[in-house]
């Protein structure tokens, strides 16, 4: 067995030797606004498949070739995991098609508008 000895520049890319701040700072900017685009595209169409997959009864209706097609079927499909799928899909929000925003750690009180003038009761 012959052994070959393999340089550093062949595993890791070249890092240019002139680079610029703002440049790439709006290069990213662009590319996370397209990554933010298509996040929200990737999860309006899994929350879709993911209600219609939901309902009722067999859905061989949805295969051509009569196979009885599910959620985990569709995941694998698409090549998620279940859990990585429900984890994006609890940060979804259908109606408003954002990605929620996650919750800031605080004292646990929630600000409310409301209270009930009997007990105080906050909601």
């Amino acid at each position: 067995m012959e052994l070959a000895l393999i340089k550093s520049d062949e595993i890791n890319p070249q890092i240019p030797t002139e680079w610029n701040y703002n440049k790439s700072v709006q290069k990213v900017q662009v590319l996370v606004v397209r990554w933010k685009s298509i996040s929200v595209e990737i999860l309006r169409e899994l929350y879709i498949a993911r209600q219609m997959l939901s309902k009722q009864g067999i859905r061989n209706d949805l295969s051509p070739n009569g196979d009885k097609l599910g959620w985990t079927h569709y995941l694998s499909e698409v090549g998620l995991p279940h859990e990585t799928a429900r984890r994006w899909l609890k940060q979804y929000d259908y109606v408003e098609n954002t990605i929620l925003p996650k919750e800031i750690e605080g004292d646990g009180l929630i600000q409310t508008e409301h209270t009930c003038p009997n007990c105080s009761y906050e909601w």
